[in-house]
């Protein structure tokens, strides 16, 4: 049985766990099953990049809400400045005058970065960040993980279906698998094999 999108995927799990009467639950067992991925994967595919435009005399961006981490956040122009992190405390203190201009710092609260100086003009903010992977739904039936690891999909969510099922005996051999495929995933990356290194600065 081929698993090349949500329909497959939601059959072959029925047919990996020999049951015709979960037809209800399977879509939940794929959802757990992203949650888990989105907590474990560390892939290349997983990276984004997105414009935030700032607002005049506003400290804060929203930022995407499928994002996971923070790889870099930078002011777009003739030369790209990257922004510096601070903690919530530190940016308080540091600018406690809330001074406005091109912002060289930021820290992150809640779902919002917060910009220090304040913009005083129009700045494009490049985000380069971690994204969840994108959820399959009937809409939406395929995604990268899905049309390249369809072994992943498949052990997490039979994963998360064996304690809904009271099959515990099945635990260790689901978890077993989806850590293979896991780590199958996250050791495939561009300069595998390459002399590139990290510039030490």
């Amino acid at each position: 049985m081929s698993i090349t999108n949500y329909s497959e995927l939601q059959a072959s799990v029925a047919s990996w766990l020999n049951r015709g009467d979960l037809t209800a639950n399977i879509t939940d067992f794929i959802t757990l099953a992203e949650a888990q991925l989105n907590t474990d994967l560390k892939a290349r595919a997983m990276d984004a990049k997105t414009t935030l435009p700032t607002v005049v005399g506003v400290s804060t961006v929203a930022l995407p809400s499928d994002m996971l981490g923070m790889r870099r956040l930078q002011v777009v122009g003739t030369y790209n400045q990257p922004l510096s992190y601070r903690s919530p405390d530190e940016l308080s203190i540091d600018f406690a005058a809330n001074t406005s201009g091109q912002p060289v710092v930021f820290t992150v609260v809640g779902g919002n970065a917060e910009l220090a100086p304040i913009p005083d003009a129009v700045y494009s903010l490049e985000l380069t960040y971690q994204q969840k992977i994108p959820a399959l739904s009937v809409a939406a039936p395929t995604n990268w993980l899905l049309t390249n690891w369809p072994n992943a999909y498949l052990y997490a969510a039979l994963l998360a279906a064996t304690p809904f099922i009271m099959n515990d005996a099945r635990l260790p051999v689901w978890g077993q698998l989806y850590a293979q495929a896991v780590d199958g995933i996250n050791n495939v990356d561009w300069y595998s094999g390459s002399t590139m290194k990290v510039r030490a600065r």
